[in-house]
């Protein structure tokens, strides 16, 4: 075979640094895409522990006395159980009872029924009618040089709440810090006896503690099976073996409860009642084992109960609830000892575990990250718990869920509150409305004016107005978007809610006339033409243009005084409907659209201006005029460019963070007018990643909406390149 004649005269010093060129072009483009790989990795391995499924397994069971209730030291080192004789205080790490409580007050008595209180408070009822209140605190023993938890027991009073001293099998306790306090509990034969009490003030300091009885079981029909109290001592409810819960309004000594009504929550028995974290949400258990959770919602003017959410039942009766103090999970358990776990916002029930004997009382840990479940028998069994996010699932991300206090079913993005209680709302839908929104109204003003523009500027401008125009627009693209931003806020804003109603006279007028002028552009003397051709017709056509938006800004507030009584804003809030925010999409529009404008531009012209010119040539020499040629010729051939120019602003657009973040409300609302501002998902990144505490559930949602971002512009780009491939096949071959 004969030499190569490209190779000859090449030395070899050139082959060799065209050998390192070309490996180093190599190693560059595989670095890239494994830096992009590598991104991706890591962006989705921050994210995928959301969906992770919980782990749950039993570690310790230990004797107590039981069976009535059960408590944890915010440690999560001793725990307590109340049983018929008192309390017993033991170790978790080897289940020893270290401690017997028998308080006097019991001597005598026998305890009959326990609740656990918010604050470690316990109410015990006994079997004379008497509710001893009790509280056990915890302290911290550093003398060992390691931390001991030491629990303390003190008896706060004894109450006799069932004048008629009938054994309690149902206690509820309840103590404000204003000194006001409730006792309520069911006696064996069903009946139901409140005690409200308050501290009198007097002139040198409390004074006399004022008590008064009350017996509420001609209120209701059929027998009372479970009672609750809420913590502001406002409210008192009660379950009966009909299926219905009845609601009655606490207030002072001297009134007595007043009845508010009841409602219907099951076809057989309440057998359990509790409020979930916030007690907000009522949780409801019945006999045939179905759990549901109500909260009050306003209807034709009243509150009322309304069912919410349902979950997954339980083979039996429902026989505990226990909530979380640290988020809207609760234990439910029943007759025969199955334990489910469920979640107040996701609606899910995560998992149900079968049990061997029935449990009585459920408590989760601290950190919610275990539980424990004594039983009838007195076995305190221990459950290590794996669930970091259990607020999330895919309809709590991507559905419409129905928040506490909400009238019904909406996308909420909103992941702080002021108490923690809060009950987080995590949906992206918002976010991604907002994205699109942002971009639609940014391209809705960017791509028209840029690609117009890189028409005119390649088939129709001179050599000297392509040289003045073509640098220009490309110095737009240097200017930082955070400058971008800050005018947008700062300056065009308050600018354009002054001039609104000229802003939006701007979109009709600027083309009518335009088009005008140009139509009698063709009557215009011959020798004017000429001698304006030599200067540059794009002068005219700006000068027409600065002249027409002069005039829209100069009449708009005429036109508002005629129209609008010169309110044109109060006329679009009160009689249109139409709400309006200073930082909105269409400043945004402006903004956005101002920052993809020479991205757009610059790749459409380049697109234009690499059409071969013998096409040009030859549409021109068979009698089309340069428009024709133009559109008919030129633009076809160009159009896999020009549409991959419109996807890389589409990208730009989307991902664009600063002016969005900076020209809009950044409020993440479902709404599609102009005049309202929204989130974007970049913004919102950038706004909540800085205080999203690390690996927690909302640092995870941050990392899951910027996968979906960086899987929008993939797509978007992998679908502008196959389209782009397919055009230029296609164009090809003309």
């Amino acid at each position: 075979m004969g030499e190569n004649p490209y190779k000859r005269g090449i030395t070899p010093r050139a082959r060799i640094f065209d050998w390192l060129a070309g490996r180093c072009i190599s190693v560059g483009g595989i670095g890239i895409i494994a830096a992009v790989m590598g991104i991706f990795f890591f962006v989705l391995s921050e994210a995928w522990p959301l969906f992770r499924s919980p782990e749950v397994a039993a570690e310790k069971t230990q004797q107590v006395a039981g069976p009535f209730t059960i408590g944890l030291d915010p440690y999560y080192q001793t725990a307590y159980a109340v049983g018929p004789q008192g309390v017993d205080l033991l170790r978790l790490d080897d289940g020893q009872v270290f401690r017997r409580e028998r308080p006097a007050e019991l001597t005598g008595r026998e305890v009959t029924a326990a609740q656990r209180m918010p604050n470690d408070v316990l109410a015990l009822g006994t079997d004379d009618g008497h509710l001893l209140a009790a509280r056990i605190r915890f302290q911290l023993d550093y003398s060992s040089g390691q931390r001991q938890v030491v629990p303390q027991f003190a008896v706060e009073r004894l109450i006799a709440v069932d004048p008629a001293g009938e054994s309690l099998v149902q206690v509820a306790f309840r103590e404000g810090d204003d000194g006001r306090s409730a006792a309520a509990a069911i006696t064996a034969s069903g009946r139901l006896v409140v005690m409200v009490a308050e501290q009198q003030q007097g002139l040198l300091g409390p004074g006399e503690r004022q008590a008064r009885q009350y017996e509420l079981t001609v209120d209701f029909d059929g027998k009372a099976t479970q009672v609750l109290l809420d913590g502001r001592i406002r409210q008192l409810l009660v379950g009966t073996d009909q299926g219905r819960v009845y609601e009655w309004r606490l207030g002072g000594v001297e009134q007595a409860p007043a009845f508010v009504g009841h409602i219907a929550v099951s076809e057989v028995a309440v057998s359990a009642l509790a409020y979930a974290l916030g007690e907000v949400s009522l949780v409801v258990g019945d006999a045939a084992g179905h759990v549901s959770t109500w909260f009050k919602v306003e209807e034709n003017g009243q509150r009322s109960y309304r069912k919410i959410h349902a979950f997954a039942p339980h083979a039996s009766a429902v026989t505990h609830i226990a909530a979380s103090a640290r988020d809207k999970q609760f234990l439910t358990t029943d007759a025969e000892g199955a334990i489910a776990l469920h979640h107040l916002t996701s609606e899910q029930t995560v998992f149900q575990l079968r049990g061997d004997s029935p449990a009585t009382a459920l408590v989760f840990a601290p950190k919610a990250d275990g539980f424990l479940a004594l039983g009838q028998d007195g076995r305190l069994r221990r459950f290590a718990l794996d669930h970091p996010h259990p607020e999330i699932s895919a309809a709590v991300l991507f559905g419409s869920i129905w928040y506490e206090g909400y009238q019904g079913r909406e996308y909420v993005w909103q992941s702080t509150g002021g108490t923690d209680e809060f009950e987080p709302k995590l949906s992206l839908v918002p976010l991604i409305l907002g994205t699109a929104k942002g971009t639609f109204y940014a391209l809705l003003f960017a791509l028209p004016l840029a690609v117009l523009a890189a028409i005119y500027t390649a088939e129709f401008a001179s050599p000297r107005v392509q040289g003045l125009v073509k640098p220009s627009v490309e110095v737009m693209a240097s200017l930082p978007s955070v400058i971008l931003g800050f005018l947008a806020g700062l300056w065009l804003a308050p600018l354009l809610e002054s001039h609104l109603l000229g802003t939006l006279l701007l979109l009709p007028a600027v083309p009518t006339v335009v088009i005008a002028a140009a139509w009698a552009w063709q009557y215009a003397p011959e020798a004017w033409v000429r001698q304006v051709a030599r200067v540059g017709e794009i002068y005219l056509l700006g000068a027409v243009t600065l002249l027409v938006a002069w005039l829209a800004y100069a009449l708009g507030p005429v036109f508002e005084d005629l129209a609008f009584d010169g309110h044109f804003l109060r006329w679009l809030r009160q009689d249109a409907g139409v709400g309006y925010d200073q930082r909105n999409c269409l400043v945004v529009g402006f903004a956005m659209g101002f920052a993809v404008v020479p991205l757009i531009f610059t790749i459409c012209e380049d697109a234009l201006s690499s059409v071969p010119s013998h096409l040009r040539a030859g549409s021109l020499a068979l009698g089309a005029t340069p428009w024709q040629t133009a559109i008919k010729v030129v633009l076809p051939m160009a159009l896999p460019g020009i549409f991959s120019a419109a996807m890389i602003g589409l990208g730009r657009a989307i991902g664009e963070t600063m002016i969005v973040l900076m020209a809009t409300g950044n409020t993440p609302i479902m709404d599609w007018n102009i005049f309202n501002g929204m989130r974007t998902i970049s913004a919102n990144i950038a706004v909540e990643l800085p205080e999203a505490p690390h690996q927690g559930t909302l640092y995870r949602v941050l990392f899951l909406s910027g996968l979906l971002l960086f899987m929008a512009t993939f797509f978007i780009n992998s679908l502008a390149e196959i389209v782009r491939q397919r055009l230029r096949d296609k164009y090809n071959r003309l």
